[in-house]
């Protein structure tokens, strides 16, 4: 044995054994002027060599000083490579049989070998700072994409062995709970990819009573082995998490959802066919002067008045006031608009400025460009500032359309209905877009055709990426007959496929079943 008895008891009162520490080269050594410490049982330096290849390539050095503090450091121009490294040549962590324990300090890798787990190394200089100058948390990107190796000095231990962690088909992280651990975690787990890598979680029982005496978790695999017991250290190894990836997830990882409700219109016959919810894509179309803006905006006054939604009106075609405002006004008082009163409207009034918000340029704004990006911009805002349940888009058309430089009209598109998709599922907020028809559909529509979601102009998406897809015709302008025509129904829930018939009342302006 190569510790002395001042070396041995204190890695036994960290539940460290001595045989385990001998087995794994670790010594007592003494100062020596001008060079590295030496090998002396009467030594007060306690040496963790880093063997690699058989070899002892560096070693870290640990003593207390005169005031009890401790101090490390390591043998200057030393190759970096993991304590324990050549542990990372065993056939078992090539075939996925057993996975590579990386640690963030020695005691911890010697906690899980004594543990009966021999698959674990540590890593030579701890954990980074997890914030900046600033004390923001320090941001680590998902991927290694900015890592360069010759310049990656800090885990310069990751590119030395390489060759050998490449093909290593499984990794446990077992960093301390705190800060800068969980940054070491994301650092090692990006270098070595996320999809190999899985994280420790330690017992939650307060145990360790920190300078006041106040008891707090363990947060590595030596205080559990200290507190808990060996069985402790396998139960973290075994019940380690696979890292999260984007985009990959257990069915455990989403949340139970409540069943789909889907509510009335307003319309007893068009709830047949089609009944709203929270989270829908809907796309309206028509031909102009169809009824297109005046039924949608009439479903979400009822939506406000009949469940308590708020509802956002992006509509960059009609002034907000006096033709959304008037059309809003008559659709709640429901009755000729020479009879309406003032204290009436007034009370309408009110009633839309709690349940409404309008997505709008202001008249003076000359560089602002109302994209599809803006558009979900202020209607993400209209969710945390209004609470809003519904965003309806009239029309599409009149949303600037900014193409990326090689993106037909047709790819544009698509991308544009994924953003608002993503953000009605995101949010949960019913998306209703209308949008024009080609002129090729008006034509089609005269010689007897009817109308279909794949007429909408600037591609099939629209008609692919509906939940609900409704297309509005008149046979004429002057047709008070609105043909209602549910052309796709997602989920059965909601509604069916066929066609409805809707009334316009001239001296009411607004429809009727």
């Amino acid at each position: 044995m190569h510790l002395n008895p001042k070396a041995v008891a204190w890695l036994e009162s960290r539940s460290i054994e001595s045989e385990t520490a001998s087995r794994l080269g670790i010594y007592s050594a003494k100062h020596v002027q001008g060079g590295d410490p030496a090998p002396d049982i009467a030594g007060t330096i306690l040496v963790f060599p880093y063997i690699d290849g058989g070899e002892e390539v560096n070693a870290k050095y640990r003593v207390r000083d005169a005031k009890g503090g401790k101090r490390f450091w390591q043998r200057a121009g030393a190759r970096k490579t993991f304590f324990n490294a050549d542990v990372l040549d065993d056939p078992a962590l090539h075939s996925g049989q057993a996975p590579a324990v990386i640690t963030e300090g020695e005691l911890d890798t010697i906690a899980a070998i004594q543990a009966g787990f021999p698959f674990a190394v540590s890593v030579p200089d701890g954990a980074p700072p997890a914030r900046d100058e600033a004390g923001n948390l320090v941001a680590v990107p998902d991927n290694a994409d900015d890592v360069v190796p010759e310049h990656d000095d800090k885990y310069r231990y990751v590119s030395n062995n390489w060759e050998r962690l490449k093909r290593i088909r499984r990794f446990v992280l077992a960093t301390d709970g705190d800060e800068p651990g969980s940054r070491l975690s994301l650092e090692l787990a990006r270098r070595l990819g996320r999809s190999r890598c899985a994280m420790v979680s330690y017992p939650p029982e307060p145990c360790v009573p920190d300078a006041d005496g106040v008891l707090r978790p363990a947060k590595d695999l030596n205080e559990v082995l200290h507190y808990f017991g060996a069985d402790a250290v396998l139960a973290c190894i075994r019940d380690a998490k696979p890292f999260p990836v984007k985009g990959l997830y257990k069915l455990s990882d989403f949340p139970e959802r409540p069943p789909l409700q889907a509510l009335t219109t307003g319309f007893p016959p068009l709830d047949l066919h089609m009944r709203l919810y929270r989270g829908a894509f809907v796309v309206v179309s028509g031909l102009p002067g169809g009824g297109k803006t005046a039924l949608m905006t009439q479903i979400a006054m009822n939506m406000a008045r009949g469940h308590g939604w708020r509802i956002a009106i992006a509509s960059f075609e009609m002034h907000v006031r006096p033709i959304l405002e008037n059309m809003l006004i008559g659709f709640l008082l429901q009755k000729p608009r020479s009879l309406w009163t003032k204290p009436e409207c007034d009370g309408c009034r009110r009633f839309i400025d709690e349940h409404f918000v309008f997505i709008a340029l202001a008249p003076e704004d000359d560089e602002t460009e109302a994209d599809v990006q803006w558009v979900i911009d202020r209607a993400a805002d209209a969710v945390v500032r209004e609470g809003i349940s519904m965003l309806l888009l009239d029309p599409w058309n009149e949303v600037e359309h900014k193409r990326r430089p090689g993106e037909n009209v047709a790819d544009y598109t698509n991308r544009a209905i994924r953003l608002l998709k993503r953000f009605a599922h995101s949010y949960d907020v019913c998306t209703i877009v209308v949008a024009h028809p080609t002129k090729a559909a008006g034509l089609s529509v005269k010689a007897g055709e009817p109308m279909s979601l794949y007429d909408i102009a600037d591609g099939a998406t629209w008609a692919n990426k509906a939940e609900i897809g409704v297309v509005i015709h008149r046979a004429s302008p002057h047709d008070r007959i609105a043909n209602v025509g549910i052309r796709k129904v997602k989920f059965h829930e909601t509604g069916k496929i066929g066609d409805v018939s809707l009334m316009f009342d001239d001296e009411l302006l607004a429809f009727v079943p």
